[in-house]
């Protein structure tokens, strides 16, 4: 974590502007609102900028108007406890999570106005833990009305969790933009938490892991993992060998990959984490299947769905598009149909996952020997879609099952346009460029 310079004091009539302005935004107040029937408009906004001293009595109306009193002492326990809450997130305790954010709920409003800003940039990290994204987007936007007002380490936090925002937009190259943003925030600061810095270089990994850099990907996974085992932290070490296994894998380095997985296997069996054992068995999956173990593969992917099938979550919805893939690769269309209609079924909760409603609406074509269709969203949907978010693999998948039936039905112009697709991801993949 980062440590603050925490010194106590009362708040001086310049400070006062950047406050007033914070809780003016924070209450949903235009300047307009806090301005009326006390000073003017113009005058405000010198006030909110530091630009002017106001009035004893000016003051007081503002802040009688906000519910904020002039002078304040930084309480170092709340700050701390915010602290602690913010570092529970990023360790998936999900009851002491949401319990520690209804007791801070209740009573930060007494809070100085630094520790009430940290508040509410941990509860967009908090929504983010939620997956409430669009209450994430409504903090991040009210959040960038009073950056000017920042210190470094909120700068740091900002930029950091508005790439997890975008992460989980599949934004991915949005989120390295952020990411590299935090990173120099980071180094500016001496005092440095080594779980900080790990989180940061995992963020990084699990970001270059989706944008295929592989390298870079192992380069900032092993920085975090070494990290957290120095800090004996288990749970995140066996989460960067998972990263760091997917990543192996990508470059043929099977044994290795293969050796990440069964090193992350035994810590997450020593702590009894489900979750981490379904991620392991659909990353095992992954690996045979690139082995075309087809058998193999299925049975992990079952594993890691067996796990999930009774959540509402897309990694169960992943789990079925991978167990799809190989009975297709298998020609088995029997079980291509079983597990399309299973995939069907789980994403009516999920409606607006443009990637896997692509994925299983190709696959019916597919199975319906529509490829015509299949050209027709691939191109005017799905490579738009796939391009824009920087994700190559279903570019490569597509492309090459496009290519060949193209083929088959000596239609050789758009047979080697897909060709040169497939030929140019790959590259791009195993950096033959």
């Amino acid at each position: 974590m980062i440590h603050l310079n925490q010194t106590t004091a009362n708040t001086t009539k310049m400070d006062i502007g950047s406050k007033i302005k914070f809780f003016r935004i924070q209450k949903n107040l235009k300047q307009e609102d806090l301005a009326k029937g006390i000073i003017s408009v113009s005058y405000l906004s010198k006030i909110e900028n530091n630009l002017t001293s106001p009035s004893e009595e000016v003051l007081q109306l503002l802040c009688k108007r906000l519910d904020v009193s002039l002078a304040e002492q930084q309480d170092e326990n709340i700050f701390e406890e915010l602290l602690s809450w913010y570092k529970s997130m990023m360790s998936s305790r999900g009851e002491k999570v949401h319990t520690l954010y209804e007791e801070f709920s209740n009573k930060i409003q007494s809070a100085d106005t630094k520790t009430y800003m940290y508040f509410v940039l941990f509860e967009l990290r908090y929504y983010l833990y939620m997956k409430n994204l669009s209450h994430s987007k409504k903090l991040i936007e009210k959040l960038q009305q009073f950056m000017d007002v920042f210190d470094v380490p909120m700068h740091y936090y900002f930029q950091k969790f508005y790439s997890i925002f975008e992460y989980n937009h599949n934004n991915f190259n949005e989120s390295l933009v952020h990411l590299k943003k935090a990173e120099q925030l980071l180094h500016r600061n001496p005092i440095i938490d080594k779980f900080e810095e790990a989180d940061l270089f995992y963020l990084f990994g699990l970001t270059y892991s989706q944008t295929m850099k592989v390298p870079l990907s192992i380069t900032y996974t092993t920085k975090a993992l070494q990290a957290f085992q120095s800090i004996y932290d288990f749970k995140r070490s066996a989460e960067c060998q998972v990263l760091l296994g997917i990543s192996y894998r990508r470059i043929g380095e099977y044994d290795r990959s293969e050796e990440s997985y069964i090193l992350a296997q035994k810590l997450s069996e020593s702590l009894g984490n489900s979750y981490l054992q379904e991620l392991i068995y659909h990353n095992l999956g992954k690996l045979y299947a690139m082995q075309n173990q087809q058998t193999e593969a299925i049975r992990e992917y079952e594993k890691s769905y067996d796990l999930s099938k009774n959540e509402i979550s897309l990694r169960n919805v992943n789990s079925v598009y991978c167990i799809l893939l190989e009975y297709d690769k298998m020609g088995n269309q029997l079980q291509c149909k079983k597990w399309l209609q299973i995939g069907k079924d789980l994403l009516k909760y999920h409606q607006d996952d443009i990637e896997y409603h692509l994925y299983f609406t190709f696959h019916e074509c597919i199975l319906l020997g529509e490829y015509d269709r299949f050209d027709e969203i691939f191109q005017e949907k799905g490579l738009p879609y796939f391009q824009d978010k920087g994700i190559q693999e279903p570019i490569i998948i597509y492309s090459e099952i496009l290519a060949q039936y193209f083929e088959s039905t000596y239609k050789y112009k758009k047979a080697s346009y897909y060709y040169s697709m497939c030929y140019r991801e790959l590259k791009k993949q195993t950096f033959l460029q």
